[in-house]
């Protein structure tokens, strides 16, 4: 406990790392937290008790969990479920008398793309199968990440751009290679053993005396073909290895050395036509579908080394911005580009930062929410993962334009390889003066701290992701004030999403008329596909865009049978009939695409058990604050599960309105949007007697 400060504060991380060192939150635990951050014992329990990842009961020494989310549940999720609990002789939720294990059912692992999963002591397996589970006990466990320094010397001088040369010398000198090889290891692409591949390959190209280097990258994406490794070689166009797994490794480095690709590997050349045989973007529609820019970075950057993102273009327009000491020039920038929300509400960034510096109030806060706590959102994570300076660089440029002096960084308490990717990038960013006092050499300073989530799809709203980080129970505040105005401990703050800010970057260094330029004035969007789909990952196209490109032209369409419906926006968003897959998507109409997760529903899935799933999910998460959201969406759930009748569905219709438009916050007022969605698209399959929930009807 002594590492903390004793504020309350630090309440959260306090439990955390309580939890960490005894595996659950014992009485004894929580009077010592109590005690050493002098916060009444009645006050810890109560905050310990409101997040789900805390354990306030001790659990099996093996920990399995099974996601039944939308997508791993239409994918075999509760059969694996089922499975589990027969040979375990366990209920969800139970534990083993002899405590060796406990099993649970969980609402979402975030790696979407690669359902089902199941979890074994927090490491995910992806695209299981019921033959597959008994082996999950037995897999090695893979290296455990660390986090290194550069080794720079520290740049000198007070003329920011010419203090960041110094630092973009320093990053050129490096040994080439004749091959560069880049494992796309994502939270994704671990679960089907993308991170077994590092120390596989450096061996065997050591062994066969390869001249190669071999990094851990991100995912690009293209999670339907991990483990994927993208392979640079001068003279040869950038390519990408699908499916690669250890048993390739020996062949694909003697295919290497002579001056080829192996026969069994499919690949695709970043070009606009094949080379020597190998498929081009032109026949390879999930890229060729796509307008790649925030994403552009994703597995070609080595996502742990700062020199390598240095020489891929990294903070070089936060360097020109320094030089140039007009913050309002960045605002303004960011504002003329249409940059929104990419958060699911779509509001200016820029007028959120010129709020903030407008704002009365020292010091100035920006938080980043990289919570994503929405089943069937997991964009954000493959951003922090893949290209986690291009973020940094764009919380600099926020904090620069908003005059804000300290930060949080806020990631979900789950997204492990996020959280250490982005330390990493912390860590190395202070060690080169592009992090804390007088950066660069000029008079701006700022502060960056990385905090976790403990559970809850309620920090996903703003002022309860606020009350989270002073070491509250997340529950929202009343608007106004605003948080530009009156954000944590009272004080101007602005508060901006991942996505959001990973374009900031681009925007500052291509101008804003290039993202103007697109989405018909949007910018670029990232969603997640997943579902019943050929090709699952995560894309970024043009705001606009219709579901019918995003599922049949990007995704490759059903996977083998016909879709009835798309779920969009996850927990939040709404159920979308196949006739309507040709509507644009775009911000504030008819269809939005909300946060960005499109689950793809084939023509046996149950509608009426993908709705329950949704609005169970939004009651068991509701904070608890209002009453509309607390007691209305359990009611729902109710009158879903009665018999038929002449009224019922009206009864539906009308609790479904109150609810939305009496909740406190933008997520109890969304709460129904599902529901409502369902009943007005499929209303025999909502108003029959409820079906099984089994997933089909």
């Amino acid at each position: 406990m002594t590492q903390f400060p004793r504020e309350r504060t630090w309440l959260l991380p306090a439990l955390q790392a309580a939890q960490e060192a005894e595996g659950w939150l014992s009485p004894e635990s929580l009077a010592t937290v109590a005690i050493h951050l002098r916060v009444p014992q009645s006050e810890v329990y109560g905050v310990a008790g409101h997040y789900p990842e805390f354990r306030l009961v001790k659990p099996g020494s093996r920990i399995v969990r099974v996601c039944t989310g939308v997508s791993c549940r239409i994918q075999g999720g509760l059969a694996l479920l089922h499975t589990l609990q027969d040979r375990l002789g366990l209920r969800t939720g139970e534990t083993s008398q002899d405590h060796s294990v406990t099993l649970e059912e969980v609402d979402c692992l975030f790696r979407c793309s690669m359902a089902p999963l199941v979890e074994v002591d927090r490491r995910c397996y992806g695209r299981v199968g019921v033959d597959q589970l008994d082996r999950l006990f037995d897999l090695p466990v893979p290296r455990k990440p660390y986090i290194s320094v550069p080794s720079f010397v520290q740049p000198t001088g007070d003329i920011p751009l010419a203090t960041f040369e110094q630092l973009l010398a320093q990053s050129s000198t490096h040994a080439d290679t004749e091959f560069r090889l880049v494992v796309g290891v994502g939270s994704c692409s671990e679960s089907v053993g993308a991170d077994l591949l590092m120390g596989r390959l450096a061996e065997e190209a050591e062994r066969q005396g390869l001249s190669a280097t071999v990094v851990e990258g991100g995912c690009n994406g293209m999670c339907y073909a991990a483990p994927i490794v993208e392979l640079y070689r001068s003279g040869w166009p950038r390519m990408t290895l699908k499916a690669v797994t250890v048993n390739h490794v020996r062949s694909l480095i003697s295919a290497l050395k002579d001056n080829r690709l192996p026969a069994e590997l499919e690949a695709v050349a970043w070009q606009e036509s094949s080379w020597h045989g190998i498929s081009g973007l032109d026949q390879e529609p999930f890229l060729g579908g796509q307008h790649r820019a925030v994403l552009e970075r994703c597995g070609t950057v080595d996502a742990s080394d700062l020199t390598d993102a240095l020489r891929q273009g990294s903070y070089a327009a936060f360097a020109r911005a320094l030089e140039q000491h007009d913050p309002l020039t960045v605002i303004n920038e960011v504002k003329a580009s249409g940059l929104a929300g990419r958060g699911g509400a779509y509001f200016g960034a820029g007028r959120k930062w010129e709020a903030c510096r407008n704002a009365t109030g020292s010091p100035k806060y920006l938080v980043v929410n990289g919570e994503e706590g929405e089943p069937g959102i997991f964009k954000d994570r493959h951003l922090m993962e893949g290209d986690p300076h291009r973020l940094l660089e764009g919380i600099l440029l926020a904090a620069f334009a908003s005059g804000a002096g300290r930060g949080i960084l806020f990631i979900n308490g789950e997204a492990d390889l996020s959280a250490h990717r982005m330390e990493q990038a912390l860590r190395s960013a202070e060690a080169v003066g592009l992090l804390g006092e007088r950066i660069l050499g000029s008079d701006f300073s700022f502060q960056l701290e990385l905090r976790r989530g403990a559970g809850g799809f309620i920090l996903g709203e703003e002022t309860a992701l606020m009350e989270a980080i002073e070491g509250k129970r997340a529950m929202p505040r009343p608007k106004p004030p605003f948080p530009v105005e009156a954000g944590l401990w009272g004080k101007p703050t602005v508060i901006n999403n991942v996505e959001t800010l990973a374009a900031v970057p681009l925007i500052v260094s291509r101008g804003a008329a290039w993202f103007s330029a697109l989405g018909g004035g949007r910018g670029t969007k990232l969603f997640g596909l997943s579902g019943h789909l050929a090709r699952p990952g995560i894309v970024e196209v043009p705001v606009g865009v219709s579901l019918r490109h995003l599922i049949q032209e990007i995704g490759g369409g059903g996977d083998g049978q016909a879709l009835k419906a798309a779920l969009v926006g996850g927990p939040s968003g709404v159920i979308v009939h196949q006739s309507r897959f040709d509507e644009p998507l775009i911000p504030g109409s008819n269809l939005s695409p909300g946060s960005g997760g499109v689950v793809a529903l084939g023509e046996n899935v149950s509608i009426g058990d993908v709705t329950r799933t949704l609005l169970a999910f939004n009651a068991q998460e509701s904070c608890g604050k209002c009453t509309p959201c607390r007691e209305g969406t359990v009611r729902l759930l109710t009158l879903l599960d009665q018999p038929s009748s002449s009224n019922r569905r009206r009864e539906i219709e009308e609790l479904a309105e109150i609810v939305r438009l009496a909740s406190l916050c933008g997520l109890g007022q969304s709460a129904p949007l599902s529901l409502l969605s369902a009943l007005q698209q499929f209303p025999e399959k909502m108003i029959s007697t409820p079906p099984e929930i089994t997933g089909r009807e």
